[in-house]
Order: structure tokens, then C-alpha cells, then sequence
């Protein structure tokens, strides 16, 4: 299943778990980063190795949270356009994995 949706994300250089991080800032909004593991049911090890790939290419921020020990995650306007235009090649693989 998750390879359905990378190989339908791959033209948009996302993977299915970037698109789920992305999505999950656009529904949820700005958050830490234990939140969103907590959101998205993965480990902070492998949130964390994703979140620096979406940060290498501006589509979210990541800043020092209130006590210095969090970090708190911000989606980007690039971030927001990049999952938008993801979205139909989501819907395609959505489709074809609800037709198997």
C-alpha cells in the first residue's frame, strides 16, 4: 500500500508520510513535535527524520518551542501549495487502493 502512494506522490518528490505530516499541519494546524507524532502514530525518530527532509525544502518550519527542550512545527506557504497540488495524485491512489 505504501508504495501505491509513493510511486503516485513521486512526481511531487513526497513521500506518503511527508504528504500525511503536511496534510496533518494543514487539518490540525501549527504544533510541536511530540503533538504531531502523537497525530500522525509514528515514533519522534522517524517524525524527525521526515520533518528534515520537508524542512530542507522550505515546506514547513521548525523552531524552538516555549521551553527550549520542544520544537514546534509550521507549515509553510510552499508547504500548503505542495500538498495541495499532491492531492490529486493522493485521490488516484486513494481510488485504486479502494479498487483492490
Amino acid at each position: 500500500m505504501t508504495r501505491l502512494f509513493d510511486e503516485k506522490l513521486r512526481p511531487f518528490e513526497l513521500t506518503i508520510n511527508q504528504y500525511s505530516l503536511l496534510t496533518a499541519l494543514i487539518l490540525g494546524g501549527p504544533t510541536t513535535m511530540n503533538d504531531l507524532a502523537e497525530r500522525l502514530g509514528v515514533e519522534r525518530t522517524t517524525l524527525t527524520r521526515n520533518l528534515a527532509l520537508v524542512s530542507d525544502r522550505r515546506l514547513v518550519t521548525v523552531t524552538p518551542g516555549k521551553d527550549g527542550r520542544e520544537r514546534d512545527v509550521t507549515l509553510t506557504p510552499k508547504g500548503w501549495a505542495a500538498a495541495k497540488a499532491a492531492l490529486p495524485a493522493w485521490k488516484a491512489a486513494q481510488a485504486e487502493a479502494s479498487a483492490d
